[in-house]
């Protein structure tokens, strides 16, 4: 990174943040954005805590982002590829994603699937199924149809469905207090070593953010 470079796209990120089409669809605003509580309240150790959830990407990674996102955000979808391209450029990143769903009950049926795949060991791999479809998921029929092609044995995914229906229950329930108490109003929110960026970014952005944090530099 050159000398001002990490300081313009930090701005632009922050931009993004809060006022791009996918935090005014979700209620984010300006002062929202800029009136971020400190995640060192909620302890961001505790954010990591996510049994359901495993990591993709460095397991010594000195940066850890987790992403609170919905399968129907359509912005959310288009982060995937820019952390894809993030994680692949630099071996030192991990990528934990939180399931929030926040679009209503058909959200809450796929996020389920979604955290019912990863008892077959294919959480990930439904994960990123649902995100790579155009467009929202129109119902549940659906989702199952996109979670079988991915390989799910679907009827392990019932049992599972209802065996660890307290789990998953868990899981979004906590999902939800965690976003609650970091005061997030959309989809997607991220949470950078513990600094909370709401909205999307390109992978440049994170790579701004993420050398600032590296080199110590304050975020804001």
């Amino acid at each position: 990174m050159k000398s001002s470079a990490p300081l313009l796209m930090f701005a632009a990120a922050l931009t993004v943040g809060a006022c791009d089409p996918a935090s005014a669809e979700n209620g984010m605003t300006a002062t929202a954005a800029q009136e971020r509580p400190l995640v060192a309240q909620i302890g961001f150790n505790d954010l990591l805590r996510n049994p359901a959830t495993p990591f993709l990407g460095a397991e010594n990674a000195d940066i850890t982002i987790i992403g609170f996102m919905d399968y129907n955000c359509p912005y959310c979808k288009k982060m995937i590829p820019e952390l894809e391209g993030l994680m692949r450029s630099d071996p030192k990143v991990r990528v934990l994603y939180k399931e929030w769903p926040i679009f209503g009950a058909l959200s809450d049926s796929i996020a389920r699937i979604a955290l019912a795949a990863g008892y077959q060991g294919k959480y990930h791999t439904v994960h990123n199924a649902l995100m790579a479809t155009p467009g929202r998921i129109q119902n549940e029929q659906e989702a199952r149809r996109l979670a079988q092609a991915a390989g799910i044995d679907m009827a392990q995914l019932d049992r599972d469905l209802t065996t660890h229906r307290a789990a998953i229950d868990a899981v979004i329930l906590r999902n939800r207090r965690e976003a609650a108490a970091l005061a997030l109003n959309g989809t997607p929110a991220f949470v950078i070593n513990g600094n909370l960026i709401p909205g999307g970014m390109s992978q440049q952005q994170l790579q701004a953010v993420i050398f600032r944090i590296r080199s110590g530099q304050p975020l804001r």
